[in-house]
């Protein structure tokens, strides 16, 4: 018994969901790095003397490092690397494409990478909060929702720096070097990086998990879900068959069970034997019992299956409780689920 759904009755719907996590420093096992990048000659690198942070499954060496993000995000398209307060264009580098992110990179910064896993398709906007404790002061910075880092307690000048400092995409040099409500670093939600530029004394060490207490990080991971909404119509008369075999005659065999509660999975009037075999299988014969036949039978809904172009089986929806199929009467079913 089957019926081709018609494109009227599918629906598909994306919606976003999201899911906050908490890492930390000590959180290597599960691929959360943290490193340091410093410029420095690319001439005649050498591994067996350059400074490194090591892991037990990663290496990041802090020179490579530094001109690895500076030409994913903070390099100019005509190979210079910034060294005056004109806002980089966010169309000539990686990261999200909003000209109200400010990018600077210093001679040395922080950076802490997250893995995909533990963010989806993207970190959410707003939902950063990095509190360092790796000094006696603890230090707290957030995102602006643009991709940019700053330090919580100078919150309130951070809104009259942005208001006030950035315009046609310029920044006032003497704000953006002092520690009252600049930016102090970046985040790039698409990739999960975080890189802290500020190299003032109060922020210089923020993200490397130094000190007793290091840092945890938290925020929300993004996921696309699509709703699927099937709407499967029985029109009057259709479906009134069954395909359950207890309705067959002559049904004959056995099966063996066990569990005092496996009388559960069989109709009444199917007697328990000591040895814990019922007599009765349930291979269905070519004849129904006699109530089936009668003109009057409505049989009961309890699941619904739908189907593949290859007649492959691919969800199945159960029913709260049986629904009465009259055959004088159309019954629409919906089947909904998340993927």
């Amino acid at each position: 018994m089957f019926k081709r759904l018609e494109p009227e009755n599918v629906r598909i719907t994306p919606f976003k969901a999201y899911k906050e996590f908490t890492v930390t420093d000590a959180d290597s096992n599960s691929n959360v790095y943290n490193f340091r990048a410093i410029s420095g000659s690319k001439s005649n690198f050498l591994d067996t003397n350059a400074s490194l942070t090591s892991y037990p499954s990663a290496s990041f060496y802090h020179t490579p490092s530094w001109y690895l993000i500076n030409n994913l995000y903070y390099k100019q398209k005509d190979g210079s690397t910034k060294r005056t307060y004109e806002q980089t264009n966010p169309f000539d580098n990686f990261g999200q494409n909003s000209d109200k992110q400010y990018r600077f990179l210093h001679t040395s910064a922080s950076v802490i990478s997250i893995p995909q896993q533990l963010f989806g398709e993207r970190i959410k906007p707003s939902s950063v909060e990095l509190t360092d404790d790796s000094t006696s002061t603890t230090i707290v910075l957030k995102d602006d929702g643009h991709g940019n880092l700053y330090d919580n307690a100078y919150s309130s000048s951070y809104v009259k720096f942005k208001s006030g400092s950035f315009t046609n995409g310029k920044f006032d040099f003497g704000e953006i070097t002092s520690t009252t409500g600049s930016v102090v670093g970046n985040v790039f939600y698409e990739h999960g990086v975080f890189v802290i530029t500020d190299t003032g004394s109060r922020y210089i060490d923020i993200g490397t998990g130094t000190g007793s207490d290091g840092y945890s990080l938290k925020y929300k991971a993004t996921q696309t879900i699509y709703e699927h909404e099937y709407t499967c119509v029985i029109s009057e008369n259709e479906f009134n068959g069954t395909m359950n075999i207890s309705a067959t005659q002559d049904r004959s065999g056995s099966i063996s069970v066990s569990g005092s509660e496996s009388w559960k999975l069989f109709p009444p009037g199917d007697a328990l034997y000591s040895s814990g075999s019922y007599k009765h299988s349930y291979q269905a014969s070519n004849y129904y019992e006699n109530f089936v036949t009668h003109s009057e039978f409505n049989p009961y809904v309890t699941r619904v299956g739908l189907y593949n172009d290859f007649n492959q089986l691919v969800a199945v929806g159960s029913l709260s409780s049986p629904v009465k199929n009259d055959k004088d009467i159309a019954l629409s079913i919906v089947v909904r689920f998340d993927a």
